[in-house]
């Protein structure tokens, strides 16, 4: 005890994941709320994969861009899925017109939901050498580390004011490329990250330009 706060030490086995709940809270919030992300607030029009040629071609709806065309080889699989939305596993990724900067997440087990999505190396260069995963991940990502991991950011445009869109770096979409599974990795001790600003403040027009 130290004044009028109280901090209290757990010691669990190794493997055991341990986060704040109010860690968890705020990323299910951050989450819930990017859902409200229109198409039209992200510039251009949004790119569908190319086919391949392959024979592993479905086809999904979605609220957003209608029909799309997915190859097997372009889902990424989220086991447990995203905080908030559990049943929500196999995503793809869609360009837009502003290609190398967002990107659309579209889920293909629920045609609603999808968010933006950054790389968060364009905002902190140097995020992967700063990434310490708990165990309870490093096992999941194993033999990858951090670096290797391809990483996305969700993005949350608040309302009327794109200028001031945030992306949660602390909550962090971590795929390993080689089979293309994922996890919702939770990094309880960077609240800074949990709404980095995608426009500096000198940038800020009023658009996602």
């Amino acid at each position: 005890m130290k004044g009028g706060a109280v901090r209290i030490g757990i010691e669990a086995p190794d493997g055991v994941l341990i986060h704040r709940d109010e860690v968890l809270a705020r990323i299910t919030e951050e989450n819930r709320k990017a859902t409200g992300t229109s198409r039209d607030r992200v510039e251009g029009e949004t790119v569908i994969p190319p086919q391949t040629g392959g024979s592993s071609m479905k086809t999904f709806d979605t609220r957003r861009f209608g029909k799309i065309p997915v190859e097997d080889e372009r889902v990424i699989v989220f086991p447990d899925g995203l905080l908030g939305f559990p049943s929500s596993r196999r995503f793809v990724l869609l360009e837009t017109a502003e290609n190398g900067f967002f990107y659309w997440l579209q889920s293909i087990d629920d045609p609603s939901l999808a968010f933006v999505v950054i790389d968060p190396v364009l905002l902190v260069p140097d995020y992967k050498s700063r990434l310490v995963l708990p165990e309870w991940d490093r096992d999941f990502f194993e033999p990858e580390g951090p670096s290797t991991l391809h990483a996305m950011a969700i993005v949350t445009f608040p309302e009327g004011d794109d200028a001031r869109a945030t992306a949660n770096l602390q909550g962090p979409l971590l795929v390993r490329e080689s089979d293309r599974l994922g996890r919702q990795v939770v990094l309880a001790e960077s609240d800074a990250w949990l709404r980095m600003p995608v426009f500096p403040p000198e940038d800020r027009s009023g658009g996602a330009s």
